[in-house]
């Protein structure tokens, strides 16, 4: 098996579906689980840096919208590509991952082949991004800013 570099952020609360993931891409990542959010945004403000986060929606102690709304405020992660899993196919649930800052969404069940193809092209456009220096504009509200900062809300 080959080493990488690259590291990937997956939350993922069944353990099935992270198996699946791990196994799928860990010949192109090396892979850091997270069962919820709150664990999520604790490697996130630990200064961890992933060059792809993969997060499902229906978490514990706060959804993927607002986890991806974090990504996107934070410094050392707004650039990093994020695909969402959705058990919600539907186009609204779409948009909102999207309107969230979200670069891919697909739906459950999916095939590990397509999640692993749609990282690799996130990964490629956003190194093409970084290279020509652009930021993306993702709007935040403040509230949100201080919901995720706060250390009260983190446990820490």
């Amino acid at each position: 098996m080959k080493k990488t570099n690259r590291q990937l952020l997956l939350i993922e609360e069944n353990p099935h579906i992270a198996t699946v993931l791990t196994q799928t891409l860990r010949t192109d990542y090396a892979i850091t689980v997270a069962t919820n959010s709150r664990d999520a945004v604790r490697l996130l403000v630990q200064g961890r840096q992933f060059d792809c986060i993969v997060t499902e929606l229906d978490l514990q102690f706060f959804d993927g919208l607002e986890l991806i709304k974090l990504v996107r405020m934070s410094k050392l992660s707004e650039r990093t590509p994020v695909l969402v899993l959705s058990d919600a196919a539907d186009s609204d649930t779409r948009i909102a991952c999207l309107e969230a800052g979200a670069d891919a969404h697909i739906a459950k069940p999916f095939n590990p082949l397509e999640v692993s193809v749609t990282l690799r092209t996130l990964h490629n456009r956003y190194a093409v991004v970084a290279e020509t220096n652009e930021t993306p504009v993702i709007p935040m509200h403040s509230s949100l800013l201080k919901r995720f900062w706060s250390p009260n809300s983190l446990n820490l």
